[in-house]
């Protein structure tokens, strides 16, 4: 017996997936039996593949024996199709097979009919795949109205159904399933949850979006949690599409006699950029008779000219909010709205800030809390003279509530410098390098009689550095390279005092060793004769590992008393700064940055560690800090934190944080956290604990779960499908 293959060409577009493969594929039969002549070639053409084709009747068409038909990426396998003229109907006998070209089965039934406009259909015993992800298996199912597949004595699941067992790990039993395709929406009636084939949840009504919505208005996955300073509660967030640009989410979250929380966050896209607004509004026992709340604002938009407006606020109705709700573990908020543009030689910033401290211990009357400044910083060619030229020019306000003297104090400050660097390589690859610059600092203070009138100050400096790199090949391909840096500046010793508000704490570091100050800000110069010393060690290895070794310390003419004898810049010698660096190929990241004195006692010690592989990552430092009055540090302080998460197998993650104190023995924070995610499921179990420190802090232990059914709407299906067993 000969195939008969028939192509053909099919202009409609209005159908979809399998409703027009299988119609297709009878088109095709009726355009080449009544007119196989007329038909030129399209784009969009059909295709059937038969044992036998032939007319029974005037009109009735049939195509028999492992019938198969194409349509575009669709292919459709029967036993059996027929078309009948008088009932304009489309008859398929199975077992039928819908797959897409990449081999993957979309639809398994008995038997089809359909009419040719495909607006209306019965399909029996079938088992349909919505989106790739859901599966639903019926009795019968009838499509209607050209949009909504009725599927009757329905099972739904995303869930891989093993051969050994037709249970899936979750399913939802319907009386009626009925798929909406032009709202993209999913209705179950009479439908009832169960777990490994046992009943949880009757739901009479259920309304879920289909795999390829990604925003629909609904429930999204609930969070159970238990905190023993709030109780058992649930989160039971409903999102609200507001539009393609709009999104307003809602989250009541309810617990056992403790506290009535209301969570909101609204989200929009512009053309320009986006803006998210959020927060949460409680009545607890923590603080009786009184509303709790924090709110923040966040958003980023482009603006003419190349300038960018970003913002980013907070701020919470009392100190403890944020950490009794687990919301924010920050010390101190901030925010700011800042408008900018950054080019490769010019910057130009307005910034206008908030600080709030959350410790106890701090008064936020008395601390510069609010401040507004602008700068402008360009670099530019030096033509004659050669190297590089800076601009900076300067302004800046700060204010704090109180109002008293001294303790009140407001400052404002504009500032303009000049800088200037030629670098030069002279015989033997010495590198020469000689530069000056000029500060202009004019201050005004206000609510201090100690700095009565305004101040203006004037700071020149002159530079000369001399660097030597050395570098060695070793045969096996490492490169070892060497490299002393002597430094000399010199800046006018005197000049008017000017509050240090901003400046307080200045560190000594790898990155500023070499620099004409280590003030962060413009409120104070540092002045005086001064040399730089320091060398460093760089190790490159062919493997593609690396490590640098670096040290050095400042040497000054005399002490000006403007840096704690306490800190590491103090005194006319500064202490020693030893850093090491490690790089690995394999993600492997060590970094060590050491102060110590003369006498070798350690001021300060920061270990960092990261390595970061497929399979995860890990985070962790070890701190140690020497007591500094002057820092309001009036005890050595030492810290190790830990963050970590590995992906034990394809299925389980595993989170672990932790955050403990070393000079007091005891935990701060402790976390941890496991995650289960297959084909259809997501599980993630979490607990952790506060253990008080950080001023108003509980201690409290809190656990979480959120279990999210994988394949509706915007959730896709886990990356992994679990195995069954043999």
């Amino acid at each position: 017996m000969t195939r008969r293959a028939c192509p053909v060409h099919d202009s409609r577009q209005t159908a979809r997936g399998a409703w027009q493969a299988l119609a297709a594929a009878v088109l095709a039969l009726c355009l080449l039996l009544l007119a196989p002549a007329a038909r030129a070639q399209s784009q969009d053409s059909a295709m059937l593949v038969a044992d036998r084709v032939f007319v029974t009747q005037p009109g009735r068409l049939v195509a028999e024996g492992s019938v198969e038909a194409f349509f575009g990426d669709w292919r459709l396998r029967a036993t059996r199709i027929a078309y009948d003229p008088d009932g304009d109907r489309i008859t398929a006998d199975g077992p039928l097979l819908l797959q897409r070209g990449d081999g993957e089965v979309i639809m398994l039934a008995d038997i089809a009919e359909i009419d040719r406009d495909l607006r209306a259909g019965l399909i029996r015993s079938a088992r349909v795949v919505l989106g790739q992800q859901v599966q639903v298996t019926a009795g019968e199912v009838v499509r209607s109205e050209g949009r909504f597949t009725e599927m009757r004595s329905a099972v739904a699941s995303t869930c891989e159904i093993c051969a050994r067992s037709n249970t899936p790990l979750w399913e939802i039993r319907a009386r009626r399933v009925i798929h909406d395709e032009e709202a993209r929406q999913i209705y179950f009636q009479g439908a009832q949850f169960r777990m490994m084939g046992l009943p949880l949840a009757y739901l009479p009504h259920l309304r879920v979006p289909d795999p390829s919505l990604d925003r629909a208005t609904g429930f999204l996955r609930p969070s159970f949690t238990f905190d023993t300073a709030l109780g058992y509660g649930v989160k039971l967030p409903y999102f609200i599409a507001l539009g393609e640009d709009r999104d307003l989410t809602v989250t009541p979250f309810i617990s056992s006699g403790q506290t009535r929380t209301v969570e909101l966050r609204y989200r929009q896209a512009f053309a320009t950029g986006t803006l998210e607004l959020g927060g949460a509004l409680s009545r607890d026992t923590l603080l009786r008779d009184r509303f709790r709340y924090y709110g923040y604002a966040q958003g980023q938009f482009a603006l003419a000219g190349g300038y960018t407006l970003g913002m980013n606020l907070i701020a919470a109705g009392d100190d403890a909010y944020l950490a009794d709700y687990d919301y924010r573990s920050d010390r101190r908020l901030t925010s700011d709205l800042t408008i900018a543009r950054v080019s490769r030689d010019d910057r130009r910033r307005v910034q206008a800030l908030h600080f709030h401290s959350l410790r106890r211990d701090d008064d936020n009357s008395l601390l510069p809390s609010q401040v507004i400044r602008a700068d402008w910083e360009r670099r530019f060619g030096m033509p004659g003279l050669g190297g590089r030229g800076l601009l900076q020019f300067e302004a800046q306000a700060h204010r704090r509530p109180a109002e008293t003297d001294r303790e009140g104090r407001d400052l404002a400050r504009l500032s303009a410098l000049g800088d200037w660097r030629n670098d030069m390589v002279l015989p033997g690859g010495v590198v020469l390098a000689g530069g000056a610059r000029l500060a202009v600092d004019h201050v005004r203070v206000r609510n201090d009689s100690d700095f009565a009138g305004p101040i203006t100050r004037v700071t020149p400096a002159v530079m000369a550095e001399l660097r030597w790199p050395l570098v060695r090949h070793q045969p096996g391909g490492a490169s070892h390279v060497i490299e002393p840096v002597a430094q000399v500046i010199w800046s006018r010793d005197g000049g008017p005092d000017v509050p240090n508000d901003s400046a307080r704490m200045p560190e000594l570091d790898e990155g500023n060793l070499f620099s004409h100050d280590r003030f962060p800000s413009g409120e104070q110069r540092e002045r005086g004769l001064r040399a730089n010393l320091g060398a460093s060690w760089t190790r490159h290895d062919p493997a593609g590992w690396s490590t640098t070794l670096s040290m050095g310390r400042i040497l000054r003419q005399r002490d000006l008393g403007q840096f704690s004898a306490a800190s590491a810049l103090g005194g006319a010698r500064s202490d020693w700064l030893a850093a090491l660096r490690y790089d690995s190929a394999g993600g492997l990241s060590i970094t060590n940055r050491a102060i110590f004195g003369s006498d070798l006692r350690l001021a300060r010690n920061d270990l960092q560690l990261d390595w970061s592989w497929a399979r995860g990552m890990v985070s962790t430092s070890v701190l140690h800090v020497r007591a500094n009055p002057d820092e309001d540090r009036l005890n050595d302080a030492s810290e190790w934190r830990l963050d970590a998460e590995v992906n034990v197998d394809e299925h389980w993650t595993a989170r672990v944080d932790w955050r403990y104190d070393l000079a007091e023995s005891r935990a701060a924070r402790a976390g941890v956290g496991f995650e289960y995610r297959n084909e259809c499921l997501s599980v993630d179990v979490s607990v952790s604990r506060n253990f008080g420190q950080g001023g108003s802090v509980l201690r409290a232990t809190n656990v979480g779960l959120s279990v999210e059914l994988l394949g509706f709407g915007g959730s896709s299906a886990g990356p992994v499908a679990r195995h069954c067993a043999q």
